[in-house]
């Protein structure tokens, strides 16, 4: 029986559903080909390792939120207020969707921690330009260094509040969030 085909994307957002539900070291490459469809033979030819694979899921996964909630900070067509609170939609959207439990990276990163440092770097590159989007929210009436602060404590709020909101299946967590941000924001904007 010859394996079936899947597209590289679809392949990636199946491992990466693998990895936020079972975690790196939970993760065994039995499961991320069974997830694909893919004879174990097969899935190998793809990737030679689970370490390849995840970097790939991990840069996948970023470059897929730069575009589709990173961004949002950037579109100067909105007040900073507006950007938030469309990220914030956009994030709850994302982080708590039926095929999703969580934040990836949040995930990856507890696992890695401690057993696969080298890991570590294409998680720090999300984080940081997750802060930078939120920085440039900021950076317009509280000045670059505290805006940076700000930033800083909101990412640090939304993974909370993301693996808050799977424990308690409550999205409330999330939009709190982002409703303080968002007072904090109008507060020193007016």
């Amino acid at each position: 029986m010859r394996p079936s085909k899947i597209s590289r994307e679809e392949l990636l957002k199946r491992c990466a559903n693998t990895f936020k539900r079972l975690g790196y070291n939970g993760t065994t490459m039995d499961e991320l080909s069974a997830a694909c469809g893919l004879t174990k033979a097969s899935f190998y030819h793809h990737y030679p390792s689970k370490e390849a694979l995840l970097r790939d899921v991990l840069a996948w996964t970023h470059e897929g939120l730069k575009q589709s909630l990173f961004s949002l900070a950037y579109d100067e067509s909105l007040s900073p207020k507006e950007r938030l609170e469309a990220m914030g939609r956009k994030a709850k959207k994302l982080f708590l969707s039926e095929d999703s439990i969580g934040c990836l990276m949040g995930v990856v990163a507890i696992d890695a921690t401690y057993t696969r440092a080298d890991l570590m770097a294409p998680i720090r590159e999300f984080f940081n330009d997750w802060m930078h989007a939120l920085t440039k929210l900021y950076e317009g009436t509280h000045g670059k260094a505290v805006a940076q602060v700000f930033a800083q404590q909101l990412v640090a709020d939304y993974e909370g509040a993301i693996l808050l909101a799977r424990i308690y299946n409550d999205s409330r967590f999330i939009d709190g969030v982002t409703q303080r941000a968002s007072a904090q924001l109008e507060a020193f904007s007016t």
